[in-house]
């Protein structure tokens, strides 16, 4: 059992093996430690302003440079539930898709989370289905490393559940604001492979109406009529084309016009 670690020592290993989220057992696992001395060195660590408790528990690495993690929401929000990686509304804002500053910190992941709230801001975990768990890349933000969707997945991720983008219009004007960046390709192939019908109509529908028909065409669609905006009625016209019925108009999808 290893009785001469100081929390200095602890924290120059885990930066060597890049481990910023720790537990009490991993450092009784790691460093072969009882579980009082493992709690003692967290103690420590918390105490030198090393290590933040986020959740009972639970710890982030701050390292040397505490305010340059705190102030890094990204990087925390892709620690707290490994492996999963920030997207939706998060993704969009840090892209430069939309204007719209969201307040939360959205997280795709496997497993079911509560929502987590630390250093004022609220992460929100939305658990996807594991045949959706893709598209994304580890990328520095301020120099610490981050999981976050590609800039086409953070784009299909969001027309899927809208919800977690500002809703259908907001996810729209991502779409539209994309599209010069974005392999249309990339976009049918990530979307075909999501497996959702419903957002293979979103996404068909909103390409088509964007000059890219002949791209879309091979996406899978929804066979029987889905609303573009879920949390609107089914009113105004139906796109037989992409079993849409399209109850938002093209000044709330697209303000800047349709070219």
């Amino acid at each position: 059992m290893n009785t001469n670690l100081s929390p200095i020592s602890v924290l120059q290993r885990l930066r060597q093996l890049d481990l910023f989220f720790v537990t009490p057992r991993l450092l009784i696992d790691l460093f072969d430690l009882s579980p009082s001395r493992a709690y003692r060195l967290l103690a420590q660590l918390k105490q030198m302003n090393l290590a933040a408790e986020v959740e009972n528990g639970k710890y982030l690495v701050l390292g040397l440079e505490p305010e340059r993690v705190l102030a890094n929401p990204l990087f925390i929000a892709s620690q707290l539930a490994p492996p999963g990686y920030v997207s939706f509304w998060t993704a969009l804002h840090y892209y430069g898709f939309t204007e719209q500053t969201p307040r939360m910190v959205f997280v795709a992941t496997v497993k079911k989370k509560r929502p987590v709230h630390f250093h004022g801001h609220t992460f929100r975990f939305v658990t996807v289905q594991p045949r959706k768990f893709f598209g994304y890349r580890r990328e520095p933000v301020d120099g610490l490393p981050v999981l976050l969707a590609d800039e086409a997945k953070a784009i299909v991720d969001s027309l899927s559940e809208p919800r977690y983008a500002g809703g259908v219009a907001e996810a729209a004007k991502a779409l539209h604001m994309a599209l010069p960046q974005i392999d249309v390709t990339l976009l049918v192939e990530y979307a075909n492979r999501m497996g959702d019908r419903s957002l293979g109509s979103r996404l068909g529908f909103l390409l088509s109406r964007l000059g890219h028909a002949a791209a879309s065409a091979s996406l899978i669609r929804s066979s029987s009529p889905v609303k573009l905006d879920p949390t609107r009625s089914a009113n105004g016209n139906r796109d037989t084309l992409w079993q849409i019925y399209i109850n938002l108009t093209d000044a709330e999808l697209f303000p800047m016009g349709v070219q």
